[in-house]
């Protein structure tokens, strides 16, 4: 009988995988397969190419919607474990990274996730070129950085993107091809992501519902 934490890992990567297949990929399959011993517990990971033989380094696929040649690749990564009630999935950490090569040689920007993060922001996104305005600032010639050792914050642990927003991304700025229909499915995503952090906060943070709750009754009373 699957655990708790693995019912939950697998259902996550149905609903991956059927995001991926209806807006911006083709037969593209997302399994969710237990880590090695991990210091956090036990640990599943997400992505694309993983098997029990292989349960940590998941594969990049195309970004297309028929057989013509990609023009872009995904590499995708999640690590799932339950939180500290043990009662609802938890993201580790994350990476979802953008190429234009199958060998991942060439990347445009990755969104990364890492928990408890203390040397940058946990939710960060990585954009790789160059910029006259980096070479302006950086300082001394021991310590000039690329464009892509800059960890941009992107919302924090609870309101940072999710796949959906990298997918409407990448169509509005017609970097891929997209099904028709895309955009119910992408919303359809992004409101189940959304409704599930905001749970989250709420478990953390309950004096703030009661606080709004408080409000509520006041202004009701008021109307």
């Amino acid at each position: 009988m699957p655990s708790e934490l693995e019912r939950q890992a697998r259902a996550f990567a149905q609903e991956l995988q059927k995001t991926l297949n209806g807006t911006v990929c083709q037969h593209v399959r997302i399994a969710a397969v237990l880590r090695p011993r991990s210091e956090a517990g036990p640990v599943f990971t997400l992505g694309h190419g993983l098997t029990r033989i292989n349960p940590t380094q998941p594969e990049a696929f195309p970004l297309r919607v028929d057989n013509r040649r990609p023009r872009a690749w995904m590499n995708l990564s999640f690590q799932l474990r339950l939180d500290d009630e043990e009662s609802y999935l938890a993201v580790h950490s994350s990476y979802c990274g953008i190429f234009a090569d199958e060998d991942l040689e060439t990347c445009l920007c990755h969104f990364d996730y890492e928990r408890g993060k203390d040397k940058y922001t946990s939710a960060h996104v990585q954009v790789y070129g160059t910029s006259p305005a980096l070479e302006a600032l950086n300082g001394r010639a021991d310590q000039k950085r690329t464009l892509d050792k800059l960890h941009i914050p992107v919302g924090g642990k609870r309101f940072r993107p999710c796949i959906e927003d990298v997918i409407e991304f990448l169509i509005t700025e017609r970097l891929v091809e997209a099904h028709e229909g895309w955009e119910q499915r992408v919303e359809e995503g992004r409101v189940r992501y959304r409704r599930g952090q905001l749970k989250a906060a709420m478990r953390r943070h309950p004096d703030v519902v009661e606080e709004y709750l408080r409000d509520r009754r006041r202004k009701e009373k008021r109307d």
